[in-house]
C-alpha cells in the first residue's frame, strides 16, 4: 500500500478560508417580502437650481434671504420595477442664504416656512459662514 504524502500547512487556511466564507454568508440570507424589518431604499435630496446640482442637509433652521426664484427635485424611481414610477419632480422655491453665495448653498421650500439647507454638490469644504449655521449655538 502506498502511503500518501502528508500535506502540513494547508489545515489553518483551509479553517479561515471556511469562517471567512461562512462569516459573509450570514449577511446574504433571504428575506421575505413581507418583512417588515426589510430595508427601503431611498433617492438623496438632490436640488437642481441656476444649472448646479445641490444636495439637501438636514438643517432646516437657517436664515433665509430674498427669493431666488424655481428650483426643482428631479424625479426619482429608488426601486425600478416594483410596479410604480417612484416619485415625479418637485418643484419649490429657492431662498438665498444671508451672508453665503448661492452657488455654494441656497435653501429650498416645498412648504411656506418650512426651509431646508441644500450645498452645491462642488462644495468640498463648507466656508465658515456656512459652518456657523450648521454647528448651532
Amino acid at each position: 500500500m502506498k502511503a500518501s504524502p502528508t500535506r502540513v500547512g494547508h489545515g489553518p487556511a483551509r479553517a479561515l478560508l471556511a469562517a471567512t466564507l461562512l462569516s459573509l454568508s450570514v449577511g446574504c440570507t433571504a428575506a421575505s417580502p413581507d418583512d417588515e424589518a426589510q430595508p427601503q431604499a431611498s433617492c438623496a435630496y438632490v436640488i437642481e437650481y441656476d444649472s448646479r446640482r445641490y444636495l439637501g442637509r438636514e438643517e432646516t433652521d437657517v436664515p433665509v434671504g430674498e427669493s431666488l426664484g424655481s428650483a426643482t427635485r428631479p424625479a426619482c424611481d429608488d426601486t425600478p420595477g416594483d410596479g410604480d414610477d417612484g416619485e415625479g419632480p418637485a418643484l419649490m422655491t429657492a431662498f438665498a442664504l444671508r451672508g453665503v453665495d448661492p452657488a455654494v448653498a441656497i435653501a429650498v421650500a416645498e412648504d411656506p416656512g418650512a426651509y431646508r439647507l441644500a450645498v452645491a454638490d462642488s462644495v468640498k469644504e463648507l466656508p465658515s459662514a456656512l459652518r456657523k449655521m450648521t454647528d448651532g449655538p
